[in-house]
């Protein structure tokens, strides 16, 4: 790459959290009625809640391999994410800065979802246009961010900023060796990036503080 990379997250950063929140208890509610098991809908609600997915898709699949049942688990996912998933749920100010840096940046989407709810979450939102590179998840895997951050950088190099939401990413970009920008504008995160960006404009000065010429 002969610009500089900027990996973006997803939820938090350019999109609200409101259409993922949704579709995580659709997937509950989806799953109950085709179990017929009510109960499945009080695990939504837990913070633990991924350990009961695999007890619930081997409940309605049986004892495939585990590789089917993810696929399963997340083909309904995505749809319920695309379906949820509105315009407004952009934060426009920040897609449209996106757009003005294009030139001078190569804009990374790495994200853990998978490919078909990414696909679609941004033709919805006419987000396409923002990004040089996709990377997402598999339908049949679960990989980590970390995993997926490690390929782009094994394929490419490192980034010079990773900008999301204050969640476990940027602990683990600073474990890369990642510089973090932990973006506010949504909601506070958990944890603080190298930088913090309330609004874009903030954002806007951090980068021209590590313009490359």
């Amino acid at each position: 790459m002969t610009k500089h990379a900027l990996i973006i997250d997803l939820k938090g950063a350019l999109l609200k959290p409101r259409p993922f929140d949704i579709a995580h208890k659709e997937w509950f509610r989806i799953m109950a009625e085709l179990i017929k098991d009510y109960s499945i809908n009080e695990f939504s609600f837990l913070p633990d809640y991924f350990v009961h997915v695999q007890e619930i898709m081997k409940k309605y699949l049986g004892d495939i391999d585990i590789k089917s049942r993810n696929a399963f688990a997340r083909n309904i996912y995505a749809m319920a994410v695309v379906e949820s998933i509105k315009k407004w749920d952009v934060v426009d100010d920040f897609a449209e800065f996106l757009r003005s840096i294009k030139k001078k940046y190569v804009i990374v989407l790495i994200t853990t979802a998978p490919t078909a709810a990414v696909n679609g979450i941004l033709e919805k939102t006419n987000c396409k246009d923002l990004f040089d590179l996709i990377i997402a998840g598999p339908m049949e895997d679960m990989p980590s961010k970390k995993e997926l951050i490690e390929l782009f950088i094994k394929k490419h190099a490192k980034p010079l900023f990773y900008i999301g939401h204050g969640d476990k990413d940027i602990v683990t970009c600073k474990e890369l060796g990642i510089k973090t920008i932990s973006v506010n504008w949504v909601e506070q995160g958990e944890f603080k990036g190298n930088f913090e960006a309330n609004k874009v404009e903030d954002l806007k000065n951090i980068l021209e503080r590590f313009v490359i010429e």
